[in-house]
């Protein structure tokens, strides 16, 4: 388990891509390896989401972009884990003879979650900033083509648009971890009670 997450975070995005282009769309043939299916218009809206061929379409990309945050979410829950089964409220919560499933679910995974949620939400920032290369790899006309564009053509003010809906979607995810935060750890609303 440990070596397959070693794995995914250590290939690169468009690495994982084309491998799963070649396993599930040339060899299998399960998926299709490009584009983005039936697009519906909505007003002034088109999405290829609303149909199964849609779905069937993103399935891929979706998978590219997943496997790289998740097995570094999973390495990140397990070292912060084993550091908290080792404090020592941990060690008294065994001896009151609670369950395992009560003391890792109860009690450690909660103190796990503060620096899981922060490099969560720095990897939801840079999952959308840096989904050019998956947009590449699966040419699928997003904005990650648009800013490839502009670039190519030197079209300042969209790339600046591009750059400044970017920092606001990580500014947006930062204040959402941020306020998280209290909902997850009791010790910044005790001190926020107490007025400290």
């Amino acid at each position: 388990f440990m070596t397959l997450s070693l794995l995914g975070v250590s290939l690169p995005t468009f690495v994982i891509g084309i491998l799963l282009i070649l396993v599930f769309s040339v060899t299998l043939g399960w998926f299709p390896s490009f584009g983005r299916g039936e697009v519906v218009q909505m007003g002034w809206w088109s999405s290829g989401l609303l149909t199964a061929k849609g779905w069937h379409h993103i399935t891929l990309p979706a998978v590219t972009l997943a496997i790289f945050q998740l097995t570094l979410i999973m390495r990140l829950v397990r070292a912060e884990m084993l550091e908290v089964l080792r404090t020592d409220y941990i060690k008294f919560a065994r001896a009151r003879g609670l369950s395992d499933r009560t003391i890792h679910f109860g009690h450690a995974l909660k103190n796990t979650l503060v620096p899981v949620m922060t490099i969560t939400g720095l990897q939801l920032g840079g999952l959308i900033a840096f989904a050019i290369i998956t947009e590449t790899v699966f040419q699928w006309p997003g904005m990650g083509l648009l800013f490839i564009q502009a670039v190519t053509f030197a079209d300042i003010p969209v790339m600046a648009a591009y750059l400044c809906l970017i920092a606001l979607i990580f500014v947006v995810i930062n204040l959402v971890v941020d306020l998280l935060y209290f909902a997850v750890d009791p010790r910044l609303r005790v001190g926020k009670a107490g007025g400290h």
